[in-house]
């Protein structure tokens, strides 16, 4: 509201000094005609005198917009020692209001500052006649008047401008610099004074008749100002049009290529080298009064969603509609001059229009630029950045990183991805993708990234770390997002993840390292899956080489004896009851939380503490197991897992011989790692004989898992075979029933134990006991779970398999021809 009210007298105040312009002519003219002058020639040099002098102005500010002054006022010395006054001024008004209409083809901008050069032009006639009329010596006059026409014309134009004239364009005259003022006053001064000096016969001339030299001394001086102030106007013009031709040449060089700096920033840079103005902007309407300006399409321009660097951090993409109204929003580049500001050229246009065209080139190879490097560095699919923007932007992370700045890295796993895709289709396969890239946008901070790098993986770096602790927390919030229910299809669905996180203190050399290490990290949670660990929750792994804490950590729990020992009940599916229990172990740092068992063991083995992490299993193992008899005495097995050179003397086979025999009522089961047993020799073969002659058993563990061969089950003597999980994700395969089925059928032939590992599911269930095979382990029956909570189960439900069905037991299975020693075999194994 005080904005328009401020227009309305600004308008006012105009209109106002129109008028004022107006009458002074008006008045002149009708005063002239009754006293008409002795000699219109000098009337028309006087008119082309100052409408050519008036080309030239001077700055009076230290900034661009203040109003100029020129040397017209010093004109005016004619009306001082004319004999008609009035209609000079008035002839001086009328080549003034011609000059700027000419110059600016704004009429009523011109008429605006006629009317306020009109009103100084009445002051300075007035006050030089007064003080010559006085006695005052006329050149001292004549340079106080001018000093008065100077005033006026600022006075007048600072009401105009509101009185904006600080540098900072707030209220004050700041801006204004008494330099310029004084120097200007001294050049009109000069001319003046010199008009005067000239056309009063002061300085004379040397021949001619009393008219002829008249004449001379009245339009000789006036003659010379115009053409030397009018080559004077042409040179700043000349250099005007350089200054412009440079801004132009200059932009049209760097804006193009220079595709990381703002084009909408670079093109006002660019037009404050070409063109003199008090404001440059770029906005959504055109421009107005006094003002002149320049269309310019912003394609994608300076969008920091689709820029390098935002690829990089894995920003999300612009949407849909977004894109659709930026496609080609027009804007316009702004030059403004102050009211009373010297008046833009055509050729100032011109710049200028360059200069926009030049900017929406560039905006437009900019877009173009942007929309290739989204297409080759994007995922279609989720948005997220890819394999390519990964690398990429983790060298550029670990190269700027300050020296105390961690940054870790994160290599996520999709579970079961390729079973879902097979049940329930790609479709559906699409939206679990989609919806765990959008999880891990929301779930990152600002300055990590997140990108996909393969079918179902995903990697996050995140930055500004000062621990691994503080990682792990970060992961640890990531994970819980994930693992959300969503519900997709029509069924809920819970993502399952398998993480592994690598963490880098320091800059490193190979930042490629840190990724190794994570995927191999990653790999280690799955297999631990396989091994009997989480199925149903998603789990992170860290990397046990990128801190040598985790080091310290393993160490002193190991030495400490503070691992947990948890137990997993193995099931006769055909009774549905517990006859054995596989024993892992687990170990929670208050600090880090869970440190994953395929990185303890790993970390163990490379402390040279395997064997005494094993030593420490096996004797909980036995203890345990005492335990558990004295609640249901038909649970006499107790399995471990081994590589097969730890069961030579010198690692622990001594000691299995002398613990064993303490515990006559319960049957320890050696796992041995069907990988392990490639190198196995005649020693190690003769070791695990004598181990199944002191009252253990040998079982193949991991049989199916990676390269599994069939001379592994051939290598060693052994009692049970257990079947990777690998083997039986999809049971509606007909391909993976029928190979358990071969192994069942060969484990009967050779009186072996068959077990499956990683069942589930009832379904899963009825479809292994329709395929024969007696023996089963998975999360279906239980998961591993401490000493106490293994006893409690035992004392509330007994050998009972499946818990869910209390009190619910299967009949006796009936004989099956030609498998009586296996069945026989299987009943040795359950009552121990």
């Amino acid at each position: 509201m005080a904005e328009l009210e401020q227009r309305k007298v600004n308008t006012l105040v105009s209109f106002l000094l129109v008028l004022a312009a107006m009458a002074i002519l008006v008045t002149g003219v009708v005063m002239g005609l009754g006293n008409p002058p002795a000699n219109w020639l000098t009337v028309a040099v006087f008119l082309i005198s100052v409408g050519v002098a008036a080309v030239y102005q001077m700055p009076t500010g230290r900034v661009s917009g203040l109003p100029p002054l020129g040397v017209t006022g010093a004109l005016l010395v004619v009306a001082t020692i004319g004999t008609n006054p009035a209609f000079d001024v008035a002839m001086w008004v009328l080549a003034y209001f011609t000059s700027k209409a000419v110059i600016t083809r704004a009429p009523w901008v011109a008429a605006q500052w006629t009317g306020v050069a009109a009103v100084a032009a009445v002051a300075f006639v007035a006050v030089s006649r007064a003080l010559i009329d006085l006695g005052l010596f006329a050149p001292l006059a004549i340079v106080l008047s001018m000093a008065v026409y100077m005033a006026v014309v600022l006075a007048l134009e600072f009401v105009r401008e509101r009185g904006q004239w600080s540098i900072n364009q707030s209220f004050g005259i700041s801006a204004l610099s008494p330099v310029r003022l004084l120097v200007i006053l001294a050049i009109c001064s000069v001319v003046a004074v010199g008009i005067y000096a000239v056309s009063s016969g002061l300085l004379g001339l040397v021949d001619g008749s009393e008219d002829e030299l008249r004449l001379a001394r009245q339009t000789i001086p006036l003659l010379v100002v115009a053409l030397f102030f009018y080559g004077a106007a042409k040179r700043r013009q000349t250099r005007s049009s350089e200054r412009r031709l440079s801004g132009v040449v200059d932009a049209a060089r760097a804006l193009p290529w220079d595709l990381q700096q703002d084009p909408k920033e670079s093109m006002v840079l660019f037009a404050r080298r070409a063109i003199e103005a008090a404001d440059f902007e770029v906005r959504r309407t055109p421009p107005g009064r006094n003002e002149i300006g320049a269309r310019f399409s912003s394609i994608n321009a300076a969008d920091p969603q689709l820029t390098p660097e935002s690829i990089d951090r894995g920003e999300d993409d612009v949407s849909q509609e977004h894109q659709e109204d930026a496609v080609e929003p027009t804007e316009y580049l702004v030059a403004s001059r102050k009211t009373g500001g010297g008046p833009f050229t055509p050729d100032d246009e011109l710049a200028l229009d360059a200069i926009g065209h030049i900017a929406s080139e560039t905006a437009r190879v900019r877009g173009a630029y942007d929309t290739l490097l989204d297409r080759v560095d994007r995922d279609s699919l989720t948005g997220l950045p890819n394999y390519n923007a990964f690398q990429r932007s983790l060298a550029r992370l670990n190269e700027d990183r300050s020296y105390a700045s961690g940054i870790a890295v994160l290599f996520i796993d999709l579970d079961q991805f390729k079973r879902l895709n097979d049940t329930e289709g790609h479709h559906i396969g699409d939206e679990v993708l989609s919806t765990v890239a959008t999880r891990l946008r929301a779930s990152v901070r600002p300055h990590d990234f997140v990108a996909r790098v393969g079918g179902d993986e995903f990697v996050v770096i995140l930055t500004k770390l000062q621990s691994l602790a503080e990682s792990k927390a970060v992961a640890d919030h990531i994970v819980g997002n994930i693992g959300t229910p969503a519900t997709l299809g029509g069924r809920e669905y819970r993502p399952l993840v398998s993480v592994g996180l690598a963490y880098s203190g320091h800059q490193e050399t190979d930042p490629q390292s840190i990724v190794v290490d994570a995927d191999h990290s990653m790999l280690a949670i799955k297999k631990s899956r396989r091994q009997g660990g989480p199925s149903f929750e998603s789990s992170i792994g860290i990397s046990p080489h990128r801190s040598s804490r985790i080091n310290e950590i393993v160490a002193k729990a190991i030495d400490d004896g503070v691992l947990n020992v948890v137990y997993q009940p193995i099931v006769n599916t055909l009774e549905d009851k517990i006859w054995a229990f596989e024993s892992l172990v687990r170990y929670t740092h208050p600090e880090l939380g869970r440190i994953s068992t395929s990185s303890l063991i790993e970390k163990a083995k490379g402390l040279g503490r395997m064997d005494l992490l094993t030593k420490q299993v096996i004797e909980a193992s036995l203890k345990s197991a005492r335990e558990f008899r004295k609640v249901v005495p038909g649970i006499s097995v107790m399995t471990i897992n081994l590589e097969v050179e730890q069961i030579r003397d010198e690692h622990v086979g001594a000691f299995l011989k002398d613990i064993v025999p303490r515990y006559p009522d319960v049957s320890l089961c050696l796992e041995l790692n069907e990988r392990s047993t490639k190198d196995i020799d005649d020693d190690l073969r003769a070791q695990a004989e004598h181990f199944r002659q002191l009252g253990m058993l040998i079982a193949l563990d991991d049989y199916g898992s990676e390269a599994s061969s069939v001379g592994a089950l051939v290598r060693i003597p052994m009692d049970i075979l257990k079947i990777d999980r690998s083997l039986v994700d999809n049971l509606d395969d007909t391909r993976q029933r029928e190979v358990v089925r071969a192994l069942q059928g060969f484990g009967d032939a050779f009186d072996y134990s068959t077990v499956v590992e990683g069942i589930e599911t009832q379904d899963a269930v009825d479809v292994l006991v329709g395929i024969g095979v007696r023996h089963a382990q998975g999360f279906f029956y239980g998961r591993p779970v401490p000493f106490s909570q293994t006893m409690s189960r035992l004392k509330a439900y007994g050998a009972a398999g499946t818990i869910t069905r209390p009190g619910i037991v299967s009949p006796p299975p009936p004989p099956v021809a030609g498998r009586g020693p296996a069945v026989q075999r299987d009943s040795a194994v359950q009552t121990g």
